[in-house]
Formats: structure tokens, C-alpha cells, sequence
């Protein structure tokens, strides 16, 4: 009996039913019955055997695929050994030296890590020493000690910094450390993190409001502040409507819905670099309805650009 697929557009939910049904059928399956049951082509399917999955105990018998019963012997459900296998794609975007020790410790949990279920996320590289740093951070984070590092900005102009670290943090394929300045009168910052050298924690202590971490939590940009949030409302078109609902940002909402597959989504941002980007990206698919003073930046933007045109 075919196990039940809910047609949701997710990869994974497609890779996962895949790896199931053939768990399920010892004498095994063949790409035309896995993309009637999917509902999708047999390029899709055949794309998903060989690049996805073939490295997680999957191989071809003939023109029916089965799964190796010693996939079965680290006791793990299929969804489970499939986000250790995207873990473990993501670890070795990170570089080889991040990767080799994920890697292993990823290999304590599971033997099929032979090869990554996906690998197209783009971020920058980290050695051997910037996993030092990280614990070195880490450290100084849970103890809330400052810390002296020297600082390379952007414009390669170098000068020591004494900081209060708050976290390290995630965004657009960098790495970034959020602190306190404290020779700038304690003006939040976010350091890139592998422009920051000679790390030393000193002895010193601080403390911070509890509303910071939260504030910190709910950012999904590197543009984010610590300033109170306000709405953005945004139309957006119906040919991109489907990734607003797909991958929905922090503190989004839809609040209206067009007859013509159009919707109105509504986002909480502290900082107008958080939304310019993202509608810049989808012109003209969308536009700024409110405020509009941000409406009226961008028209400029668009204005500087077109002028050197």
C-alpha cells in the first residue's frame, strides 16, 4: 500500500517520503512508481535518487531501487538521518577544517554521511583558528566578560576595540559577533567576525537589559537594531507570493488575499535596511504600501540608479 504524501513543494518532505517508501519495500521500487504516487516528473524523481539520496543507502538494482539494510543499523528514522545529512552538507560549506570536525561527530550519530544530501549554501570559509575563536567567545558570552580584540574594518583601517559580547550570530553566509561597544558609550554593534583579532577576555564583568536577548532573537538581518519595531505593509505580486508563504520572515503575517493570487504581508522591522533589500530583490513583483517614507527612499534609490544608466 502506498504511504501517504501530502503534495506540500518541500524537498525535503519529498526526499523524506522517498527514503520511507523504500525502507518499506524490500524488494524495491521503480522512479515511474515513486512520481505517480509524488505526482511529479521522473526527472525529479531520478534527480533526487542520484543526487540526494544515493550517498544515504540508496542504489539502483536493475531498474528498481532499494535501500541497504545496513542504513537500517543506526537505528534512525529516515527524517532523522536526512537533516543529519543536511547538517553535515551545511558544516562543509563552512570550510575544511569546520567540516572535518562536524564531520566526525556527525559520523558518532550515523555511518551514512558518505555524501551530503545538499550543498548550495553559500558562506564564507573557517579555519582552525576561527573555531578557537568561537569557543573563546562562547566562553566570554557565559561569563559576560569584556573582551580587547583589534578590529580590521572595511576600509582595512585597524583599531582595538573593548567590547561586551552578547552573541554570536548567523546572517547572509557571514559570521558576525553582536556587542556592546564599550569605548563608544555602549553603542550596540554587530563585528565581523573574522575581521577580529588578538582576543583576549579580561576579568571585567557586565550586564545587560533581559529585553536586549529578546530583541536579538527575533532579528533575521544583519541590519537589525535594538530600536522598538514597526510595521511595514507590503503588496506582493502573485508570481512571488508563493516564497513570501514558503519562507515566511521573522514577525511576518498575511493580512489580505486578492482574487488574482496577490497578497498583503505585513512585517515588524526596527530598521529600514531590513525590508529595502528584500523588496529591491523582487522588483517590480513588489511594493511598499506603508510607510511611506520608505516607500519614498526607495523611489530614490531607483532614481540614483536609473540617472547612471
Amino acid at each position: 500500500m502506498p504511504l501517504h504524501f501530502e503534495k506540500t513543494g518541500s524537498k525535503y518532505d519529498r526526499l523524506s517520503y522517498i527514503y520511507d517508501r523504500l525502507s518499506r519495500s524490500p524488494d524495491g521500487v521503480t522512479i515511474k512508481d515513486l512520481a505517480e504516487e509524488l505526482k511529479v516528473s521522473t526527472k525529479t524523481v531520478q534527480r533526487d535518487l542520484h543526487e540526494a539520496l544515493s550517498g544515504s543507502g540508496v542504489y539502483c538494482d536493475g531498474r528498481r531501487w532499494k535501500l541497504s539494510r545496513n542504513s537500517a543499523e543506526d537505528g534512525l528514522a529516515n527524517e532523522e538521518r536526512i537533516v543529519l545529512g543536511v547538517l553535515d552538507s551545511l558544516a562543509k560549506q563552512a570550510g575544511s577544517a569546520f567540516y572535518n570536525k562536524a564531520h566526525q561527530l556527525l559520523e558518532q550519530v550515523t555511518c551514512q554521511l558518505d555524501h551530503p544530501l545538499f550543498a548550495n549554501l553559500d558562506t564564507e570559509t573557517l579555519s582552525e583558528d576561527h573555531i578557537k575563536t568561537f569557543s573563546l567567545l562562547e566562553n566570554a558570552i557565559k561569563a559576560r566578560h569584556e573582551i580587547t580584540a583589534m578590529y580590521t574594518a572595511v576600509n582595512k583601517r585597524k583599531r582595538t576595540v573593548k567590547l561586551k559580547p552578547l552573541r554570536l550570530a548567523f546572517f547572509d553566509g557571514y559570521w558576525y559577533l553582536l556587542a556592546f561597544d564599550a569605548e563608544d558609550k555602549d553603542t550596540f554593534k554587530k563585528f565581523h567576525l573574522k575581521s577580529l583579532a588578538a582576543i583576549v577576555e579580561t576579568e571585567e564583568s557586565f550586564i545587560y537589559p533581559k529585553d536586549v536577548a529578546s530583541a536579538i532573537e527575533k532579528a533575521y538581518s544583519v541590519w537589525f537594531s535594538l530600536n522598538d519595531s514597526f510595521e511595514v505593509r507590503l503588496w506582493v505580486d502573485k508570481t512571488i507570493a508563493p516564497y513570501f508563504e514558503r519562507k515566511p520572515y521573522h514577525g511576518q503575517s498575511i493580512e489580505g488575499r486578492d482574487p488574482d493570487g496577490s497578497i498583503e504581508v505585513v512585517l515588524k522591522i526596527t530598521d529600514e535596511m531590513e525590508i529595502l533589500p528584500i523588496v529591491q530583490w523582487y522588483l517590480p513583483h513588489v511594493r511598499i504600501l506603508e510607510p511611506e517614507w520608505i516607500n519614498e527612499m526607495l523611489m530614490e534609490k531607483i532614481a540614483t540608479y536609473t540617472k547612471g544608466l
